[in-house]
């Protein structure tokens, strides 16, 4: 033996060190590749590492303002003159026959009845069917007008209290926004009807009887006849009255005129 050489059994550790170093240096190229963020590393010699996608973020629902906005294209002002005066309301499209619900007591006495949309345009309108005792009418719309798909409905009674809710008005009858948050706070509410002019129907209740209460923002007489939103979007009541010393407002609810509502649309 040569003084100073390798030491006995040298040639059988070499491999085995060799070894545990493409071990090591694997396990960091793999470590550096994680960092570097690549969704899957394949090592040779080994499988393929799957690492975590980020979750994607769940989508938002749209706000009840939101709801509202995409709706008012489907809102117009009703015009209804009459021999002393001219009163305002406001109307939705039912349906695709041009066919928009208001108010009885809005168009009560018009010798004129005319519709004008977001755009400013001036249409006529003829009464396709009216119902004093429950203050609905359905004005169908006889010059052509294409407003665009109907507003839709929500054919079931509300059964549930607090709910918020989105109501519609033509700004024009209001002289205030066209769109105000409430919150159902109240169902089967009776309402009795304050004394009104000479001119109001001698058929409109004195009572109204199974009304819906909200509150919130304020709600003013030209809203008469505008739809009440639920948060899916869908009417399901018309703004009837607002009580003028407090921020209180009542409407039908849509599942109780429903029928005869559509009654209408088939005879208009």
């Amino acid at each position: 033996m040569i003084a100073g050489g390798p030491p006995p059994g040298w040639r059988t550790h070499v491999p085995r060190l060799f070894a545990v170093l493409v071990v090591l240096v694997g396990t960091g190229l793999v470590a550096f590749l994680v960092s570097l963020g690549l969704n899957q590393v394949s090592v040779t010699g080994r499988s393929t590492v799957t690492l975590p996608r980020a979750a994607s973020p769940t989508p938002s629902p749209p706000s009840l303002s939101d709801i509202g906005r995409k709706a008012l294209s489907r809102v117009v002002t009703v015009e209804a003159e009459r021999s002393s005066n001219e009163s305002l309301g406001t109307a939705w499209l039912i349906d695709s026959d041009c066919d928009f619900v208001t108010n009885a007591h809005v168009i009560y006495g018009a010798q004129t009845l005319r519709i004008t949309d977001r755009s400013d345009h001036t249409h006529t309108v003829s009464v396709a069917g009216v119902d004093e005792s429950q203050d609905i009418a359905l004005l169908h719309c006889t010059d052509g007008y294409q407003p665009g798909s109907a507003l839709p409905v929500a054919a079931a009674a509300l059964t549930t209290t607090p709910a918020p809710m989105v109501v519609l008005a033509s700004g024009r009858a209001t002289g205030q926004a066209d769109l105000t948050l409430e919150s159902l706070t109240a169902l089967h509410q009776d309402v009795p009807l304050a004394n009104s002019d000479a001119e109001s129907d001698p058929q409109a209740p004195s009572v109204y009887h199974d009304m819906l209460d909200l509150t919130g923002a304020r709600i003013y007489q030209g809203n008469s006849g505008g739809p009440v939103l639920d948060a899916a979007g869908s009417v399901v009541g018309i703004v009837t009255l607002s009580s003028p010393g407090s921020d209180e407002a009542f409407a039908i609810p849509l599942s109780r005129v429903l029928a005869e509502l559509q009654s209408f649309e088939r005879r208009a």
